[in-house]
């Protein structure tokens, strides 16, 4: 299988069949990486305030879908693989950033949407499917230079991306094992990002949603934040929810047609300006557009019904304009870093992404 044929099946799976779960999914996996104390406190000085909290996370978000959701070969995903590798790498290189916690962060993103479409969606995926998401990034690994030497077959390869995938489940297990230890900076980094998360639901409900919140994190993960152990009822009450959906989408819903495709980048940089646009947010507007949309369809009234921030409402707070690839990340890095994003790009085309990244 070539990565071109995974991220196909990636992006049917992220944008068609399970939209949802998946985006959920792919949240929560970079939350459980603030359960590993060396990866948590380097993200400690980034939440001194909610809009440093809230950018960081739609930055990450940005470029995560710019890689994921565009083609492997296209202009896009390589752009956003340079930038992602360029604020990776200043921390790789002062030591800061393991390896292993590189690997770790990694099987997080392969493994989470698995096993969350597998416990709460209509079906579970096939191994063609899992075949696909281990292709998919084992190469985007390649692309981050990151090694595989812990896995079992380091040494002599792997004969698919189901191969690879499960020997990166059983390794990422271990990992977890010895290093998901409480820690007062995974605590201070996964209260931000929940207070975060809701901050557009009524105070009055934010009590018991953190109390969900909790019901959805395994044993050692809410150990590992110091989140408290929430009553057996909300555990319950979840799993009641999500069985009635899987029922109602199993046997009332039928296949989202392409006309209903969720998107979270605009597909077009702005003629004018040349920027991209996110098409979808969580707590702020961070990059939207302004638009009927935006402002009075069906969602914006939810979020005006929660008392949440719409785009336009703080003026340009959330850089409304959108954005360049250069000036993702922390502030101090805006528009830096262009050089080390050329030489990674002129790299990534001459090596080609398209292939199978298991062929000899």
């Amino acid at each position: 299988m070539t990565t071109g044929d995974a991220y196909a099946i990636q992006l049917y799976l992220a944008e068609l069949e399970f939209p949802k779960i998946f985006s959920i999914a792919v949240f929560f996996a970079l939350f459980k990486t603030y359960g590993i104390p060396t990866i948590s406190v380097v993200s400690t000085k980034q939440l001194a305030d909610d809009i440093t909290a809230s950018k960081r996370a739609a930055d990450t978000g940005v470029i995560l879908t710019e890689v994921v959701l565009n083609p492997p070969t296209s202009e896009r995903s390589i752009t956003a693989i340079a930038r992602m590798n360029y604020l990776h790498d200043i921390y790789r290189k002062i030591g800061k950033i393991s390896d292993a916690d590189m690997l770790y962060t990694l099987s997080l993103f392969a493994l989470e949407p698995a096993r969350w479409i597998n416990r709460y969606e209509w079906r579970t995926l096939t191994d063609m499917e899992l075949c696909a998401i281990g292709t998919y990034w084992k190469s985007l690994g390649d692309t981050m230079d990151i090694p595989y030497g812990v896995l079992a077959s380091g040494k002599i390869g792997w004969k698919d991306g189901l191969h690879w995938l499960e020997e990166l489940r059983t390794w990422s297990v271990q990992y977890e094992e010895a290093n998901m230890k409480a820690a007062v900076s995974n605590q201070k980094v996964a209260t931000a990002t929940v207070d975060l998360l809701l901050q557009n639901v009524r105070p009055c409900l934010r009590e018991i949603s953190k109390r969900f919140v909790a019901a959805l994190l395994e044993q050692r993960l809410r150990t590992a934040m110091m989140f408290e152990e929430p009553p057996h009822i909300y555990s319950t009450a979840l799993d009641a929810i999500m069985n009635i959906r899987k029922l109602v989408l199993r046997y009332l819903a039928l296949l989202r047609p392409d006309l209903l495709r969720i998107r979270f980048n605009s597909q077009d940089a702005d003629p004018i300006t040349g920027r991209f646009h996110q098409l979808r947010y969580v707590t702020h507007p961070w990059y939207v557009k302004p638009s009927f949309t935006t402002r009075w369809g069906f969602d914006a009234w939810i979020t005006r019904f929660l008392g949440g921030t719409l785009p336009g409402d703080e003026g340009d707070e959330y850089i409304l304009d959108g954005y360049h690839f250069a000036e993702l990340g922390p502030a101090a890095l805006k528009g830096k870093g262009i050089q080390h994003m050329e030489e990674t790009r002129a790299r990534l085309i001459q090596l080609g992404r398209g292939g199978c990244p298991f062929a000899f």
